[in-house]
């Protein structure tokens, strides 16, 4: 393989900043849709004995309990249900209610395994609070990371490049991803959680790994090649890794395919995939297409640079 990646790169250019200021523009426009997680209020989890009545009669049932209406139902299973309020002082009588409401009909609870769990307002700020200080200390890591990994390349490019490359990378590899959340929460109720924070997180490691992959062999091409131009040096190195890069997307993709597909009733696993499955595409972009050539794009301003001044 031989292909000349550097040689399209205002097109991936192009391409990336379309997707991330559609992002930010959709993050602007819609925001995103906390979850009880950040937002606090309560989760009440029923489980009946046989089989769950339509979702319709459950809806119907719940906003017929006083305080309820516009509550979010969600299946869980064969048999269990979970709605979420934004109350977080249920009593026991309201929860009584609640029970006789969705028993109704000969429908049979298992109380036994029926709850409620509630988040304060207080503790879902703290949370929010801490996953913002979380993400930002993540990116600061990475960025010294590369630095510190790459101190002994200082031609033409030195570490920092390197380092200010991957980050901008993982910027766009998070808010890509942030942006489609953005919209399925406003159309489609699908809400930010930890576990969705956690892929998110998972996605900064794996896409630093496939661009650290590419760098590394830049780095030792550089050495063998002296007589090659960066450029040049960068084109090898993308074609060396890039079977290696998209074989390994592609297997992770396969492992998280069963679980969307499985656990479509488990809304936070399902959303963890998805934001998986969407950050593994965006980060082999960026790690293939974006991280390297701005680098050559980069080195090329700077001598253009170094010239008009001279």
């Amino acid at each position: 393989m031989n292909f000349q990646f550097t040689k399209y790169s205002i097109i991936y250019f192009i391409i990336a900043l379309v997707a991330i200021l559609a992002s930010i523009t959709c993050l602007i426009v819609f925001g995103l849709k906390l979850g009880m997680d950040f937002e606090g209020g309560s989760l009440i989890s029923i489980q009946y004995s046989d089989s769950r009545p339509e979702m319709s009669w459950v809806k119907n049932a719940i906003e017929g309990v006083e305080g309820f209406k516009g509550a979010e139902i969600q299946p869980i299973g064969d048999k269990g249900v979970v709605v979420k309020v934004s109350q977080n002082d249920i009593s026991s009588e309201t929860y009584s209610k609640i029970l006789q409401s969705l028993g109704a009909d000969n429908n049979t609870i298992d109380t036994q395994n029926s709850s409620v769990q509630t988040i304060s307002p207080l503790v879902g700020s703290e949370l929010k609070h801490k996953t913002i200080i979380v993400v930002i200390v993540a990116l600061v890591a990475m960025l010294l990371y590369i630095a510190v990994a790459f101190l002994n390349v200082n031609r033409p490019i030195n570490s920092f490049g390197y380092g200010l490359s991957s980050t901008l990378m993982l910027f766009h590899d998070i808010i890509i991803p942030l942006g489609v959340l953005s919209v399925l929460g406003k159309f489609y109720g699908v809400e930010l959680t930890i576990p969705v924070v956690t892929a998110l997180l998972t996605i900064v490691g794996y896409c630093i790994n496939n661009t650290v992959v590419v760098f590394d062999r830049i780095r030792e091409n550089i050495i063998k090649n002296k007589s090659m131009s960066y450029e040049e040096v960068v084109n090898k190195s993308l074609n060396e890794t890039f079977t290696r890069c998209i074989n390994t997307s592609i297997a992770v993709l396969l492992a998280i395919l069963p679980l969307y597909y499985f656990f479509q009733g488990e809304e936070s696993l399902k959303y963890f995939t998805l934001t998986i499955g969407l950050g593994v595409i965006v980060g082999i972009f960026s790690s293939v297409f974006l991280a390297s050539p701005l680098l050559v794009q980069w080195l090329k301003w700077k001598q253009e640079k170094t010239q008009k001044s001279h």
